[in-house]
């Protein structure tokens, strides 16, 4: 009998060993996934202010010439720009890396190779999709993108250096002030 006693006494102990050990992995793993969570959260709303994300792109359509201009700060630069079709599942025309400060700085003509150190080999459809879904890249920090239905921004007046959003006609000055850049200097 006194055997029996010490063998349950035994069990008992690992049992509760493993019941601890569970219990601390338990609170260890929710303590991570709350921090994680935190984190996370942290992260997005940053994200969402940001004050380098731009809010505005425009487009701008004279004759056979299509110009898109995306409002940054001074100090951003613009990596890669893309054309997806309307249903946006078909890349049309990439241009990589603008050979000019303008372009960097937001002014992109599209399907001009010779403005990009690469492009894609696609030259401009001989017509329009009814939209266009123009992917702009600023680097690792962030991107933006806008869906521009052709038909409005061809009815749209446009003075010269203006170009249509969905909030109207902006100029290039106005979409880069539409950010607050802070006290960033280029």
């Amino acid at each position: 009998m006194p055997s029996l006693r010490a063998t349950e006494l035994r069990h008992h102990t690992v049992r509760r060993r493993e019941h601890t050990i569970v219990v601390t992995a338990i609170t260890v793993s929710s303590v991570v996934v709350v921090l994680m969570a935190l984190r996370f959260w942290a992260f997005f709303v940053h994200s969402l202010s940001d004050p380098g994300s731009p809010g505005l792109v425009g487009m701008r359509i004279d004759g056979d010439t299509v110009t898109v201009k995306a409002g940054q700060c001074p100090q951003d630069r613009v990596r890669r720009i893309e054309v997806w079709g309307g249903d946006a599942e078909r890349l049309l025309w990439r241009g990589d890396k603008p050979r000019t400060e303008e372009g960097r700085r937001g002014l992109l003509p599209l399907w001009d190779g010779k403005a990009y150190r690469t492009s894609s080999p696609a030259g401009q459809p001989s017509e329009l999709p009814e939209t266009l879904d123009v992917t702009i890249d600023h680097g690792p920090e962030y991107g933006v993108a806008e869906v521009f239905d052709i038909a409005e921004v061809r009815a749209a007046a446009l003075p010269p250096g203006s170009y249509w959003t969905g909030d109207g006609v902006r100029t290039a000055e106005q979409l880069d002030g539409v950010l607050d850049c802070g006290s960033s200097s280029p």
